[in-house]
């Protein structure tokens, strides 16, 4: 939690799930350090996909009570899109969550994805393109609808976690989405050689460093190039954005 220091109020996104689970349970013990924050909030998402998912919400938010976190449910309304349902649900949790921390003045969202699901999204994306800004995946920081985005567990291993929760004599529960191979992701997961994890993550990684590099090179650009009159009309050199 280390790019967090100074932030005192943040939210964790607990689906129930062994990884969001294990970031709750390190995010209850470090709000208890000092320079901890002053309020830890659970968010789960209900996107009324399946019968169980209200009991299942209702299960997170006892787990939480035990550990003394305050927990809200938050929920996808509306007409539900019947194709590309992951990615739509996923912008629809993305955008209930974020919402509701730019209401209650919390300023940052932290989300359990772990060196497994990076590996999995980079290796959906090689079946797609090359280019670096896509392989870089899923980055360790962001912004959404003006809300931090945090994933202090993107460089643990789901089973590690696994073993961390068995360790505390905590469970958790099973999306059975997460055995469907109807979705992509599930059929990459399964089909996914376990050691090559490290790798694909690594590769992620540096797409990232290079991605940096170049927005960094175009800022230096734009700053050394780039003028605007009093008029707003934008000016820079012909020959210098040729090379």
């Amino acid at each position: 939690f280390d790019g967090l220091t100074g932030f005192s109020r943040v939210a964790v996104a607990v689906s129930g799930g062994s990884d969001s689970m294990a970031l709750l349970r390190l995010a209850t013990d470090w709000k208890n350090k000092p320079f901890g924050p002053t309020l830890v909030v659970a968010l789960t998402v209900d996107h009324g996909l399946r019968t169980e998912s209200a009991a299942e919400a209702a299960q997170v938010k006892q787990w939480c009570a035990e550990l003394g976190v305050d927990h809200f449910t938050l929920q996808w309304a509306g007409e539900k899109p019947a194709t590309g349902i992951q990615a739509k649900a996923r912008n629809a949790r993305y955008d209930a969550m974020c919402q509701w921390c730019r209401q209650n003045n919390v300023a940052v969202l932290m989300t359990a994805h772990t060196a497994d699901d990076q590996a999995e999204t980079v290796l959906m994306r090689q079946q797609r393109t090359s280019t670096d800004r896509s392989l870089a995946a899923i980055w360790p920081e962001n912004e959404w609808l003006g809300v931090k985005l945090f994933r202090p567990l993107l460089n643990e291993r789901r089973q590690a976690l696994r073993d961390y929760l068995n360790g505390l004599g905590q469970t958790w529960l099973e999306d059975p989405s997460n055995s469907n191979d109807a979705f992509e992701r599930v059929r990459i997961r399964n089909g996914m050689d376990a050691d090559k994890v490290e790798g694909l993550h690594a590769l992620a990684g540096e797409a990232q460093e290079r991605v940096r590099a170049a927005d960094l090179e175009v800022k230096y650009w734009l700053q050394h190039n780039l003028n605007i009159d009093a008029y707003a009309v934008l000016r820079f050199p012909r020959e210098t954005f040729h090379k």
